[in-house]
């Protein structure tokens, strides 16, 4: 990840919604049930990056990337023209938080010595079933990616999960690893969120 230091947290990032900001550095995260409910955030907040000129990042199944670029183009977006240029980079993820915690920071390298001043990141956990990665590991990825945001990543992350796929306890732990949560067309601090510290460690036994 960037060698800067992550500490402009003044400057606010528009997201798409509800006139909802954002800081560079911020881990947000967003709980779904429908498909609906999932675009409905997913998609703006893609579209207001590009049209803000920001490096989009989506880490997601091949389904959900169709149907993303789809939204885009319903919305006046040129999705092929923005992933040819790759202004928008959809990415299917790898198997454990290390390498996953490598791919990120190798794009978000390439992006800050393209021009880019941070990356407009985003990820369903629904990618990492589909490509048969474990909760353990996706827990671990989160956890690496949220030490990496409150440090010195220039990256805005949005984390989205289906709570139809999921058990209550890794929702619980996934909340732990979030500062932010998206509460309809509010962002609000979340009061389960714990250094990511304590939930590698806790990680660390479980193996």
């Amino acid at each position: 990840m960037s060698t800067q230091s992550n500490s402009d947290k003044s400057t606010k990032v528009g997201l798409g919604f509800g006139g909802v900001t954002a800081s560079i550095g911020d881990h947000i995260a967003h709980f779904y049930r429908t498909g609906e409910q999932k675009f409905d955030v997913l998609g703006p907040y893609i579209a207001e990056g590009i049209r803000s000129g920001d490096r989009c990042l989506l880490h997601c199944s091949e389904e959900d990337g169709k149907q993303l670029c789809a939204w885009l183009t319903s919305s006046g977006v040129d999705a092929d023209g923005v992933i040819s240029s790759r202004q928008l980079i959809i990415v299917h993820g790898e198997s454990t938080g290390d390498a996953q915690m490598n791919l990120a920071a190798d794009i978000e390298a390439e992006s800050l010595n393209a021009g880019y001043e941070f990356v407009r990141s985003s990820g369903d956990w629904g990618w990492a079933q589909s490509e048969g990665t474990s909760v353990h590991e996706m827990l671990r990825w989160e956890a690496l990616l949220d030490k990496a945001a409150s440090d010195k990543a220039k990256i805005i992350a949005l984390c989205q999960f289906d709570l139809t796929q999921f058990g209550a306890n890794d929702l619980l732990d996934a909340l732990r690893t979030h500062p932010l949560c998206i509460m309809g067309q509010l962002l609000v601090p979340n009061p389960f969120h714990e250094s990511p510290d304590i939930l590698l460690k806790d990680l660390s036994k479980r193996d």
